[in-house]
């Protein structure tokens, strides 16, 4: 099976859990349910590396609560460097803290391992709402580092959350499966 069939398999056709106002979906690749296999994070980080503009790239950033298996999948297919936002502070020099508000949390993000004049690439599990990419963004801009490409596994076009980014930063996020999560079970609608 094609790296994008696993991927499109692993995110169609899913249950839905109705979280407040959002459909949260239920899969192996952001939620382990049924576990995670190494085929599907391996087909997840092909199809990343191959839509992402990588050779542009001298570091990869993301968020530590769902991207980060694929941050660090993605670091050692590429052999670039990587740095993280977490949901806590450690109180070390040079921390970048930020607001943030998704669909299901709000706080903080604390982003490590970003440095002036990096040039990043941003890597992340799911678009929903935007609110997470939203401050990795602010969070990496803050750093001094230069933003060269978004992508992302998935999209919930639902929620808008990727014309939400480009409208309020200017930035196109590229991703790889549209779901619509308007019913019971997710339905993909388009690949890339």
């Amino acid at each position: 099976m094609e790296y994008k069939d696993i991927v499109r398999s692993a995110l169609d056709n899913k249950p839905l859990i109705p979280y407040e106002k959002f459909n949260f979906l239920i899969n192996p690749l952001t939620e382990q349910i049924p576990a995670t296999t190494a085929e599907l994070l391996q087909a997840a980080t092909a199809w990343l590396v191959d839509v992402g503009d990588f050779q542009k790239a001298t570091k990869i950033a993301g968020e530590e609560d769902k991207g980060a298996i694929l941050v660090a999948s993605t670091a050692l297919e590429t052999g670039l460097p990587f740095g993280m936002a977490r949901w806590y502070p450690s109180g070390l020099k040079g921390q970048i803290g930020v607001n943030f508000e998704m669909e299901y949390a709000s706080g903080q993000l604390f982003l490590n391992g970003v440095d002036a004049g990096d040039a990043v690439i941003l890597v992340d599990d799911m678009i929903s709402s935007g609110g997470t990419m939203l401050a990795l963004i602010e969070a990496v801009t803050l750093a001094g580092a230069d933003i060269v490409d978004i992508v992302c596994v998935a999209e919930k076009v639902d929620y808008q959350g990727v014309d939400r980014i480009k409208r309020e930063t200017g930035y196109t996020v590229k991703t790889l499966v549209q779901i619509s999560v308007a019913g019971e079970r997710s339905k993909v609608i388009q690949t890339s």
